[in-house]
């Protein structure tokens, strides 16, 4: 990769003139730079017998709200989270959008929907969950917002070694990708419903560009090759032959990964330790953006070796710890090891990349993915990890109890290997950098401000076995909406008042959806929580509570999946101004738009909505639950959504509850027992009125 091609990464689109309006330049380049993948630039077709993405063009259009539901929305979700009295002052500050910007901004949004697929889509990096902005804020930090799985071990003990491993788990993704490829992997279904398939498109060689703006996504869909990450230093691995039709062969597969880890161990972990270059992606985007272009002035081959890094497949990282606890295993999927020896770093944390799908291979075998979030949803990247599992090991109708996929997988079909299909000759290139003194600086402080999060941050993990789904139905409640409100419960016991909750909404149901936001902290769940905790409450009347909290949950969850959320629908609006404010000043228009409307535009003063607290007080999550349910995985989880906040991954299997707590307030350990407590105690409420009755 050239100098000039970053320049052109770079580049913001072009300026529009000063007499356009901006309805004439709502749809370039100035207005949505790239934060994400554009659906308007794909190369590729459907074939007639094309199996993937047949059903695309039957998938409804994301309804777009009224501005009237969303101001009714927006302000049941605040009202448990305010006092009156800041209640009453964000109720008018919403008035004075309604009543302003509110409905020009709407008519703005509405234009370019009607002319769309999908009114979110240039908006994609921005209409991002709270917990993933991190990779897109230029001022940001940058580590653990991604989605982390960790898988089970192959059920064949003989199989787990470190090489065996990862050969198995590369050809069974290279198998995965040659499908979406070749548009014959079967497409995912709810209740014989087609959801959209579009995301697929952008797993594999896709990688995430810094720059000043949040970046840009590069799309290689020609390419061959994979990255291989062993101690911080980096190795090409092609492993496609020309036509992309014939995968490496497994015994030679298995001989390059062996030659990298002995050249990768050959040199002194001191020295490796200087050009870990990975490093540069914890970093916050303006930081990771300039020392990229340091990189690349400073030698040739630098712009080369990150024009191989972006445009490969995918990453494999091969780790040389071999943790054995869960929280451990999670722990190094998520963020990897912090180990200093003789003040060199020589932890896992410097052997990542994290602007792109990584597999991540420990020594003991232990394995795990981790996402590069911008262009996919938990749901897509749950389906791939599920059948590159089912497709890597060596008896998939034992591997998960009996299941051997889950209804919307097709390991069986998707990833075996034709009879008699030849290897593609290849062997390893090692990438070198040229790095100077200052570029060596640089990556120490990156190494110190890593180390500085790793060791904020906590995740524990916990296997529930009391009770599972089936004791849920049973007692009447809907599996998620009961531990929902258990999290809720937990919360409470903890502080003594409700945290600001949300859960994801898969939203594939639509054309080119990702997904919405429920609010979860609603005023039945509070009165829940509180009755809960309050010893002196009637029991029949927690029960009441609980019930009626959880209907409310199942309510606002199927609205949401309906096109009535509000979340996504006013974050787009507030990046609509700040990119309208943008053009403006980039047009010179700025100072006549503040005496008055030009061009159906008014003043620059941010509307009232967003400047009021409450918008920062809906908008700082502190407890964030999300169902990632597949049989194949043996935990997930991703980063924390605030200082003060908690995610929780979770699996509900029939009389099993696994999750995976992470926070960086100390307070994992504590909050994890906590709703362990609870889980116990919601049963005994539940099952003491059942024997009453």
């Amino acid at each position: 990769m050239s100098t000039s091609d970053e320049a052109t990464i770079a580049a913001s689109g072009p300026v529009p003139d000063a007499r356009s309006s901006f309805k004439k330049a709502v749809g370039g380049a100035g207005i949505f730079p790239r934060n994400g993948p554009d659906p308007t630039a794909r190369s590729w077709g459907h074939s007639s017998s094309g199996v993937t993405f047949a059903g695309q063009h039957k998938l409804p259009k994301l309804p777009l709200p009224s501005l009237e539901s969303s101001r009714e929305r927006y302000l049941e979700a605040l009202r448990p989270l305010q006092s009156t009295e800041k209640h009453n002052d964000t109720e008018a500050a919403v008035k004075n959008f309604i009543d302003g910007e509110g409905p020009i901004l709407q008519a703005q949004l509405q234009e370019y929907d009607n002319t769309h697929t999908n009114y979110m889509e240039h908006f994609c990096g921005a209409a991002l969950p709270v917990q993933e902005q991190a990779r897109l804020e230029p001022e940001t930090n940058s580590l653990l917002p991604d989605l982390t799985f960790s898988s089970r071990d192959d059920p064949n003990p003989s199989r787990n070694d470190q090489i065996t491993r990862a050969t198995a788990l590369v050809r069974s993704t290279l198998t995965f990708a040659q499908a979406i490829h070749k548009d014959q992997l079967p497409p995912d279904e709810v209740r014989g419903s087609a959801l959209d398939m579009h995301q697929y498109w952008w797993l594999f060689g896709v990688a995430r560009v810094p720059g000043e703006d949040g970046g840009r996504i590069r799309h290689d869909p020609d390419s061959r090759h994979i990255i291989v990450l062993c101690r911080g230093q980096f190795f090409r691995l092609d492993v496609l032959d020309e036509s992309m039709s014939q995968i490496i062969s497994e015994e030679d597969l298995s001989q390059n990964l062996k030659s990298i880890l002995d050249d990768a161990y050959s040199v002194p972990v001191h020295e490796t330790s200087k050009t870990a270059i990975g490093l540069f992606t914890t970093e916050n985007q303006k930081v990771w953006s300039h020392c990229r272009t340091a990189l690349i002035h400073e030698g040739l081959q630098n712009g080369r070796n990150f024009g191989t890094i972006d445009s490969s497949l995918f990453a494999l990282c091969l780790d040389d710890n071999s943790p054995e606890t869960s929280s451990e295993i999670c722990k190094n999927m998520i963020c990897g090891t912090n180990i200093v020896e003789k003040d060199s770093q020589v932890g896992t944390c410097m052997n990542r990349w994290y602007d792109k799908l990584a597999i991540i291979v420990c020594r003991n075998g232990k394995a795990g993915m981790n996402f590069e979030h911008t262009c996919t949803d938990g749901s897509v990247d749950i389906r791939m990890a599920c059948d590159i599992y089912m497709g890597s090991i060596s008896q998939p109708k034992e591997a998960v109890n009996g299941v051997s996929q889950s209804p919307t997988n097709s390991a069986s079909a998707s990833q075996k290997t034709p009879a008699g299909l030849k290897s593609t000759v290849t062997k390893p290139r090692k990438l070198c950098w040229d790095v100077n003194s200052e570029i060596q600086a640089a990556l120490r402080l990156a190494e110190t401000r890593l180390i500085d999060r790793i060791q904020r941050h906590q995740l524990e993990t916990l296997n529930f076995s009391d009770y599972g789904k089936s004791f849920m139905t049973s007692m009447g409640f809907s599996p998620d909406a009961y531990f929902q409100m258990a999290l809720h419960a937990a919360y409470y016991s903890v502080y003594g008042h409700v945290g600001n909750g949300f859960e994801p909404v898969q939203m594939r149901q639509y054309k080119h959806g990702r997904t919405d936001v429920v609010r979860t902290t609603t005023l039945e769940a509070t009165e829940f929580a509180q009755s809960f905790c309050n010893r002196e409450v009637d029991a029949a009347h927690t029960i009441e509570t609980m019930r009626q909290a959880a209907n409310k949950q199942v309510a606002q969850s199927k609205r949401c999946a309906a096109g009535g959320g509000h979340h996504r629908h006013l974050f787009v609006l507030h990046q609509l101004w700040k990119k309208r404010r943008a053009l403006l000043q980039a047009s010179g228009l700025d100072r006549l738009a503040s005496d008055g409307h030009i061009n159906g535009l008014q003043s620059q003063s941010e509307p009232t909505i967003f400047t009021d607290p409450g918008w920062s007080c809906l908008g700082t999550t502190t407890l964030m639950g999300s169902n990632v349910e597949n049989p194949c995985l043996a935990y997930a989880g991703f980063g924390p959504p605030s200082d003060d906040g908690f995610t929780v991954c979770y699996f509900m299997r029939r009389d099993l509850i696994v999750m995976s707590v992470c926070s960086r307030n100390g307070q994992a350990k504590r909050f994890i027992n906590a709703i362990e407590k609870t889980l116990v105690e919601i049963r005994t409420l539940l099952e003491n009125a059942v024997g009453k009755a």
